[in-house]
């Protein structure tokens, strides 16, 4: 079922780029540009909560977090639309430096990240869906066409080494439904999940954590570092919403 839900929310970025109501996106921008970046975030929230995720929505929002100095926030929106985006340039430029201002450290990517980096998480989806079609249709063809056997085998063959890749690399973009930014500056790791408990260390803002568990109204995370603890639900975003 998460997978799904990434799916749906990378897919659904992918059409709802550039719908945004243009006055509302320009009256973002106009506050953007005369330093009015708190107008310019809620501008921004308002488009992405009009009409979804999309990355350069989702950049914009980052961009005018980071002229605030809200670095945590900036990071969160970075993530999500380099999740959108993961090619591009603008937005992993601007992650690192918000993340550099933040103080938090970025985890090297894993060979795993760098494969999956290659398409979004959308593009990759349509590619499997796509390999899918084209090997049945090769299997249909290669029943009903016997003399054409051996090119629509190779054809099939070829299609399902895509198939596999995609399917591959979904798998590995699904760890990203896990992974949430520390957005309290005050946030805290406690070693049980209740308000009493003692704390066991204490994340910094705009660092990346990974959920993995909840109970009530705290999450088990473990930050890069290897520590884990219990936090509240309130005192982080997860990169992919509920």
């Amino acid at each position: 079922m998460k997978a799904l839900s990434i799916l749906f929310l990378a897919i659904a970025g992918l059409f709802n780029v550039g719908f945004a109501h243009a006055e509302t996106l320009d009256d973002a921008n106009r506050a953007f540009a005369g330093g009015q970046y708190h107008t310019s975030t809620l501008g921004y929230q308002a488009i992405l909560t009009q009409n979804g995720y999309s990355a350069p929505v989702l950049f914009d929002l980052g961009n005018s977090y980071y002229r605030e100095g809200n670095f945590a926030q900036a990071i969160l929106a970075y993530q999500r639309a380099r999740l959108l985006a993961p090619n591009d340039p603008d937005i992993a430029a601007n992650l690192q430096l918000a993340q550099r201002q933040a103080g938090v450290a970025a985890s090297d990517p894993r060979w795993s990240d760098k494969l999956t980096s290659f398409l979004s998480v959308s593009a990759w989806a349509w590619l499997a869906c796509s390999a899918w079609a084209l090997f049945c249709l090769c299997l249909l063809v290669r029943a009903a066409l016997p003399q054409w056997r051996s090119p629509f085998t190779l054809v099939a063959t070829a299609d399902a080494l895509i198939l596999g890749l995609a399917i591959a690399a979904l798998v590995v973009s699904s760890g990203q439904l896990r992974q949430a930014v520390v957005i309290d500056k005050n946030a805290s790791a406690l070693i049980s999940p209740f308000p009493a408990a003692q704390t066991v260390f204490s994340p910094a803002p705009g660092e990346t954590v990974t959920v993995q568990k909840a109970y009530n109204d705290f999450f088990l995370v473990k930050d890069n570092a290897g520590h884990s603890g219990w936090i509240s639900k309130t005192q982080i975003a997860p990169i992919v919403p509920s």
